[in-house]
C-alpha cells in the first residue's frame, strides 16, 4: 500500500518519530480523541463533556489562545490531557501535537464545536476495525437541530473543473453541473454506509498506524483549511480506503474558526491553502491558473455586492 509519490515518501508533519506502543488487550479506552482548540472557550464543555472517558482518552491541544481555552478544558475534563502549545501551529500542528500524546492506536478528530451522540464513537471504532485497509471512517454531523450537513460532511476530491466551477459561481447558477455535483457528492445516499474519498476533519478517525506512515497532517497548511482535503488525498494514494459511517452520529455547529479569525482573513487563509493544495497536487501550473480564477471570482463578487445595494 506504499505511496511512492516524494510527498508521500518523506514526513510532511512535525510531529515526534518516537514509536508509539499501544495493544488491544491493555484495559482502558480503545480511542484517543484529538481536539484542537483556539479561542474555542464557547463551544468546549459541551464537546468534551459528551465524550465519555471509559471509552476514549481526550487530548485537547490549545494553540495559544488567549480567552482561556486551556484551563477550561483542565476544569471541565480533569481526566483529560491539555497540551498548552506557546503558540498557534494551527489545526495540522495541533492534530500532530496531539497525537504524539495518544497511547491508542485509533485517533478521532474532532472539532471543539462538535460532540459525539450516545455510542456514536464506539460505532466509529468498530467500522474502522472491520477491515485493515480502511485508513479512516467518518460520522454522520448534524446541526444542532438535526438537520444533516449535506455538502459538507463528506464530499469527492476536488478537480480543477469542480474548484474553477465554485470559484467562477458556476454551481451557485447552475448547481447540478456535473464538476460540482459529483465534488459534492450529491449522488450518495446519505443513510447508507459507503466508502467516500474526503469527509470533513470535523469528526474523522483514523488509524493511528496509518497516520504514522503518511507523516500526519502537513503543517504547511496554517493556520487551517485543505490540511484534510490533503490528507485524505494521501491516504487513498497509499491504498487505504476511507469509510462513511452513518449510525455515529455528532453535532456540529460549524464556522467557529471563521469567527474567531474574521471574514477576510479566513477568505485570504482559505484562498493560499487551496493554491497551496492544487500546486502540491496538481503542479504550479494549475496553481497559477486557480489563483488567476480566484481573483476573476473576488471581482465578480465585488460586482455583485455593488449592483445588490
Amino acid at each position: 500500500m506504499a505511496d511512492g509519490t516524494p510527498n508521500a515518501r518523506r514526513a510532511v508533519g512535525r510531529h515526534s518519530s518516537t514509536a508509539h506502543i499501544y495493544s488491544s488487550d491493555v484495559p482502558g479506552p480503545s480511542v484517543s480523541v484529538l481536539v484542537v482548540s483556539w479561542q474555542s472557550a464557547a463551544w468546549l464543555e459541551r464537546c468534551l463533556t459528551a465524550i465519555d472517558p471509559a471509552v476514549a482518552e481526550i487530548i485537547v491541544a490549545d494553540n495559544a489562545s488567549t480567552d482561556g481555552s486551556a484551563a477550561l478544558a483542565r476544569t471541565v475534563a480533569p481526566h483529560a490531557t491539555v497540551l498548552a502549545l506557546d503558540r498557534n501551529r494551527g489545526f495540522a500542528g495541533g492534530v500532530n501535537a496531539a497525537r504524539a500524546a495518544a497511547r491508542t492506536p485509533r485517533l478521532l478528530l474532532l472539532n471543539p464545536d462538535a460532540a459525539p451522540a450516545p455510542g456514536a464513537i464506539a460505532r466509529l471504532a468498530d467500522a474502522l476495525d472491520a477491515s485493515p485497509d480502511l485508513g479512516a471512517v467518518s460520522g454522520r454531523l448534524v446541526d444542532v437541530d438535526g438537520t444533516p450537513q449535506h455538502g459538507f460532511n463528506v464530499r469527492r476530491l476536488p478537480t480543477l473543473a469542480s474548484l474553477a466551477a465554485d470559484l467562477l459561481f458556476v454551481d451557485h447558477l447552475w448547481p447540478d453541473n456535473p464538476a460540482s455535483f459529483r465534488y459534492y457528492a450529491r449522488d450518495l445516499d446519505p443513510d447508507a454506509p459507503t466508502d467516500v474519498e474526503q469527509p470533513a476533519a470535523a469528526c474523522l478517525m483514523i488509524r493511528a498506524d496509518a497516520f504514522d506512515r503518511l507523516g500526519g497532517f502537513d503543517e504547511r497548511f496554517w493556520p487551517a483549511w485543505w490540511e484534510d482535503v490533503d490528507f485524505c488525498r494521501r491516504l487513498r494514494a497509499a491504498g487505504y480506503r476511507i469509510r462513511y459511517v452513518p449510525d455515529a452520529v455528532f453535532t456540529h455547529r460549524g464556522g467557529a474558526s471563521v469567527e474567531a479569525l474574521g471574514a477576510r482573513t479566513f477568505e485570504r487563509v482559505f484562498a493560499a491553502n487551496r493554491r497551496r493544495y492544487v500546486r502540491k497536487h496538481h503542479g504550479p501550473a494549475a496553481a497559477v491558473l486557480i489563483g488567476g480564477l480566484g481573483l476573476i471570482g473576488a471581482g465578480l463578487r465585488g460586482a455583485a455586492r455593488i449592483v445588490g445595494r
